[in-house]
């Protein structure tokens, strides 16, 4: 049990009186002020009378209008004012669409005096501003011999059993990737049929280099055509840049080159440790028209942030050299317009709302499917440019 900041004014919100009465007889022992509303219409009455609440609690599904409605409404009027959501239904989803909203916190039911109370504090602890993040200490150092912290085998051990090769092709999910290539450290057809790369450069890898310097090559200049007092950049403004891009001499699109479901032009950056993922989620994005690159490591994916361009990141949470959530704030000091998705093989709702809290655009689980990612992307870029 932590001990909790302050005497609070607190507000409790829930339709059910026993667990109006429950939390106010725990707040009360600990010496704050309580007062209480069975709806959200109670709580904004008391709210005009009277705003000098230090903290709201409310509970998430209400009749009428539920905990979320009464975020909306404190945000809009009472901005001061602090809501952790309460709830019995709980789920990453709604923790990440209340957070979003501004809740300060989530908080599951049941619950105990000791959870309530550290929600309290922690909640207490991020006024008026956020928390400041406390640097964690580095992970212990991996040992290079382990395939995963699941298997008791060591690649030594693994080899002798079957072949070098064999233990090279592992990837973290223990499975051999016969078609994945070191040379470009991708998946590659051409290299699972023959076994071998000859190429002094991964074609795949300059192919996609040309396409980034095509797509980032300068326009020769604004205007479509010496007849038209329109500019690129206003056609693009009132219709796409897929269109103008498609536009030829005459100001009429040329069809065989407008493809708006493939022109997306978007650059992606993947940060996954494990190639398996990363691959995937390059050939899932690429086949919407995104411009795909991958980063395997925390500090490879910051350096590439600091010299480069993005329209978002792909983020995993856990990385041997990283943790995503504590790459998360890096990264949104130095790129604060720059929408990331954290992505995770560990999801809760302790880390989606943290995630969110930090700056997350979303939050995606492994395994995921196709359009999943592909969504998840989708709302980020549509909300990094305020389009609904």
């Amino acid at each position: 049990m932590t001990t909790l900041l302050k005497t609070m004014r607190v507000l409790v919100v829930d339709d059910e009186r026993t667990v109006c009465a429950g939390v106010e007889k725990i707040l009360v022992r600990g010496g704050h002020e309580v007062d209480k509303a069975l709806s959200v219409a109670e709580a904004l009455n008391l709210l005009v009378a009277n705003p000098a609440y230090d903290i709201i609690l409310a509970d998430l599904m209400m009749p009428v209008a539920g905990g979320l409605d009464l975020v909306n409404a404190v945000r809009d009027r009472w901005p001061h004012v602090p809501v952790l959501i309460m709830t019995g239904y709980a789920s990453i989803s709604s923790a990440i669409e209340v957070t979003r909203a501004g809740a300060i916190g989530y908080l599951p039911k049941p619950f105990t005096p000791e959870e309530l109370e550290d929600a309290l504090d922690h909640a207490a602890s991020r006024r008026p501003g956020p928390a400041p993040v406390v640097a964690k200490a580095p992970p212990p150092a991996r040992r290079q011999d382990i395939i995963d912290v699941d298997m008791p085998f060591d690649r030594a051990e693994v080899a002798a059993a079957t072949s070098q090769a064999y233990v090279d092709h592992l990837t973290r999910s223990d499975v051999p990737m016969l078609d994945f290539c070191d040379h470009g450290q991708r998946t590659c057809r051409r290299y699972a049929s023959k076994g071998v790369c000859t190429q002094p450069e991964c074609p795949l890898v300059v192919s996609e280099r040309k396409k980034r310097a095509v797509a980032a090559a300068p326009r020769v200049a604004d205007f479509i055509d010496v007849d038209m007092p329109f500019s690129l950049a206003e056609v693009a403004g009132a219709t796409s840049e897929a269109y103008a891009d498609a536009l030829g001499r005459g100001d009429l699109a040329v069809t065989g080159r407008w493809n708006p479901a493939r022109a997306t032009g978007r650059r992606v950056l993947v940060v996954d440790d494990e190639p398996v993922v990363a691959n995937s989620a390059r050939r899932t994005l690429s086949r919407r028209g995104y411009m795909v690159e991958e980063a395997f490591s925390g500090h490879e994916a910051l350096n590439r942030i600091l010299s480069a361009m993005y329209d978002l990141v792909l983020l995993d949470m856990r990385m041997p050299d990283a943790n995503g959530l504590d790459l998360l704030p890096t990264i949104k000091k130095h790129r604060p317009g720059l929408p990331v998705v954290m992505v995770t093989g560990y999801a809760s709702i302790d880390t989606a709302v943290e995630a969110i809290q930090r700056g997350a655009a979303d939050y995606v689980a492994k395994p995921f499917t196709p359009d999943e990612l592909y969504a998840a992307a989708s709302r980020a870029l549509r909300g990094a440019v305020g389009v609904s």
